[in-house]
């Protein structure tokens, strides 16, 4: 894109910028003369680069999972109990991020245990007890629906061959206010079996009834619902708003949160991905937006990844895996596992930071300078000995962030921090890990 200057702004900027006044307003002698200022409208700038603008993107909580992900269901692979006690320790570090919905019994509660010899994923899995025709199972509550609109989605399921299993999408009290899919000749091994429902009326407080009927007991391995119109998983209205905003590039997944993650937790196939615990947000993760989801979504924003790397729990070698993973051809290992997740042609993710705000004492795995440098090194140098050709982002802190978020007062007890002393961040990198690194990223 190139950009015409408007004349008139053209003019300000000119004036502003000083073009020197007549002799007479110079305390000159002489006669003034009039000023004139010509201006070619017809000449073009050099275009603006389109990484100007960028946007950045973390699993904080809920953010991503309910922002842009199209699932509807929370906890769909059963990380909590399926209980009506409510849980422990759940309440979220702040208080914008809602609770995630729960699983809670169709019935009696001593109908359900959590199977942890036998779980589908994680580290656990909910068994229900049959008796007759008596219904016991689970069901999930406060589902936004619209009238007439479809939804799809799936259910792994195992149990003995008597039992039959009723999912039901509900709208309304009413009798005939539901839909109803019954699944008959269950094997003892996990299958998955697709659901489709269309609403009969909107509301928000819909409801997913799983139960059975029937003699012996069911196991529910993970359970997925999302409209039908969905974009590769993702909410096509969110997903519109943010195309909207023509961004050049996107830095994801993390902020705090990469700090402890796992990619290799959030790829292949999202029913056997593990949910796991988030500490930096004091949140459950279902690891459905992983790496290669990020990647599609780049795709459909038409902008550039630009990839943090776990420098807080992680390590180098993970980090190379996961270089090697994006643009590694299928020759190699890692590219060989992507090919076998469905995706044939690398990403050629161009720009990669390693770790976030990894100054900061609030960061997990922070550690002191003088030992992070080592560790940025040995980042950088595993990941260029998968690709040379990437550019590699250290995460810098100058003195005026690491003396406004406190950190320079906890490292040499005094509150400003000094050029060159131990709370200089960048300092620090540019002193001990000067050509490990092609830019600086200042928080």
């Amino acid at each position: 894109m190139r950009i015409r200057m408007n004349p008139l702004l053209m003019m300000l900027t000119v004036l502003s910028m000083g073009v020197p006044a007549p002799a007479q307003q110079q305390g000159a002698p002489g006669r003034a003369e009039p000023l004139v200022v010509s201006i070619d409208a017809s000449k073009l700038s050099e275009p603006i680069s389109r990484y100007d603008y960028g946007m950045f993107m973390e699993h904080l909580g809920n953010l991503i999972n309910h922002g842009l992900w199209s699932e509807m269901l929370d906890d769909r692979k059963f990380y909590y109990p399926a209980t009506s006690a409510e849980p422990k320790g759940d309440a979220p570090v702040l208080p914008f991020l809602p609770r995630h919905r729960r699983w809670v019994p169709f019935g009696p509660d001593e109908f359900i245990t959590m199977d942890r010899d036998h779980p589908y994923v994680g580290d656990h899995t909910p068994r229900i007890a049959l008796e007759g025709q008596t219904p016991h199972g689970i069901q999930q509550a406060s589902l936004a629906l619209l009238r007439s609109k479809e939804y799809i989605g799936r259910i792994v399921l195992a149990g003995t061959l008597e039992a039959k299993i009723e999912i039901s999408l509900i709208w309304g009290p009413g009798a005939a206010e539901h839909q109803t899919i019954t699944i008959t000749n269950l094997q003892t091994t996990y299958m998955k079996y697709p659901l489709k429902f269309t609403s009969g009326a909107g509301t928000h407080t819909g409801r997913l009834e799983i139960v059975g009927r029937g003699l012996g007991s069911f196991h529910v391995g993970a359970v997925s619902l999302m409209p039908a119109d969905n974009i590769h998983g993702f909410r096509p209205d969110t997903t519109h708003l943010l195309r909207e905003l023509n961004s050049g590039m996107y830095r994801l997944p993390g902020g705090n949160f990469i700090s402890d993650h796992d990619w290799r937790d959030a790829i292949g196939d999202p029913d056997k991905r593990p949910p796991t615990w988030d500490y930096a947000w004091n949140a459950m993760q279902p690891n459905d937006v992983g790496f290669d989801e990020l990647m599609i979504l780049c795709q459909l924003l038409k902008v550039e990844p630009y990839i943090t790397v776990n420098a807080g729990l992680g390590d180098d070698h993970s980090a190379a895996e996961l270089v090697e993973y994006s643009n590694g051809s299928v020759d190699t290992v890692m590219g060989a596992l992507r090919a076998r997740n469905g995706h044939t042609e690398p990403y050629r993710v161009k720009y990669w930071n390693v770790g976030n705000e990894m100054y900061g004492f609030w960061q997990i795995g922070h550690t002191a300078l003088r030992y992070y440098v080592l560790k940025h090194n040995a980042f950088a140098k595993a990941m260029r000995e998968v690709d040379p050709s990437i550019t590699i982002i250290a995460s810098g802190a100058m003195p005026d962030e690491m003396t406004v978020t406190s950190n320079a007062r906890m490292v040499t007890g005094k509150v400003q921090a000094e050029y060159g002393a131990a709370a200089d961040w960048t300092g620090g990198l540019l002193a001990y890990s000067w050509g490990y690194f092609d830019a600086l990223s200042e928080h």
